[in-house]
């Protein structure tokens, strides 16, 4: 391209979209935004300052002035979300409602802004392959999830006191009778031969051996304190996050009907979602038909 012809151009450009402006056309305005991104291979959100010579009132006066009808529109279109003038979008009317995201004005798309927002539609979507179960199912992975440790150490607990009872333990354990039985044979041979030597004709009875507290170095009791601790401490983690988990299920279950009461499935609603830009743009394109046509 000459510069002849890139000044032309460039020219042509302004001029289109200063008449946009002008008759406040959102669907020219954004063609322009959209050809020149393309042409120029820019980032959308790159456009407006490159349009506007990056003048930053003159870019949040066109970023204001498109959100408003853009507002309007999704309001309408996904009437069961809630639209606040600046641009945050709520999922349903209800109490416990969840922000699903944040409008983004060029690029016509609804944006997720932290992980739970972007877990919503995940969530719908398992909920609506299991609607009975989605609830049980989760507070089976939060049960796992807190009492993992104590898990751990109550399988090793079971690991340490059955290899403790051992054969081993149960002779110690017998080694006092056996004592009493060897002490009462002395006292029988001395009381009828007093000058015998009873320590040479029997040894010395062994003393009871302590039960044993540890295997390979590891304190048995040590490991049992340990684990009603987890245990304890699992219990009461569990039992906070299941409230949290049920009250989370519930708005979930609000969600999926709301959906439902749109469309005809879960997967439907996010197709609507990802086509956002698409149709907003036929409908300003319809719009300014209709316009010139009247």
């Amino acid at each position: 391209m000459s510069v002849e012809t890139s000044l032309a151009y460039q020219q042509q450009f302004f001029t289109t979209f200063a008449k946009a402006w002008a008759d406040k056309s959102d669907y020219r305005l954004y063609k322009g935004i959209d050809d020149t991104a393309h042409t120029l291979r820019l980032d959308i959100h790159e456009v407006p300052g490159y349009v506007l010579a990056y003048d930053k009132g003159a870019q949040e006066e066109l970023h204001h002035y498109l959100r408003k009808n853009l507002i309007q529109w999704l309001r309408e279109y996904i009437p069961f979300f809630e639209v606040a003038d600046d641009g945050r979008v709520f999922f349903g009317d209800w109490y416990h409602r969840r922000e699903f995201g944040r409008l983004d004005v060029f690029a016509r798309e609804i944006m997720h802004q932290d992980e739970d927002q972007r877990a919503i539609l995940p969530h719908l979507q398992e909920f609506a392959a299991d609607p009975d179960h989605y609830l049980d199912v989760q507070i089976e992975q939060l049960r796992k999830h807190c009492y993992q440790e104590a898990t751990d150490l109550h399988n090793q607990l079971e690991t340490l006191e059955a290899d403790n009872a051992t054969p081993e333990s149960s002779t110690r354990t017998s080694a006092p009778a056996s004592g009493n039985t060897n002490r009462l044979r002395g006292l029988l041979k001395n009381f009828m031969d007093p000058d015998a030597d009873t320590e040479a004709d029997e040894p010395a009875p062994k003393e009871a051996a302590p039960t044993r507290r540890s295997y390979h170095g590891v304190d048995i009791n040590r490991v049992r304190a340990q684990f009603q601790e987890a245990k304890e401490a699992a219990d009461a983690e569990f039992d906070a996050k299941k409230r949290a988990l049920q009250v989370s299920a519930a708005v979930t279950r609000y969600e999926y009907q709301a959906v439902l009461a749109n469309y005809s499935s879960i997967d439907q609603f996010i197709n609507i979602l990802s086509n956002l830009p698409k149709d907003y743009i036929q409908a300003l394109k319809k719009t300014e038909e209709e316009a010139s046509r009247a």
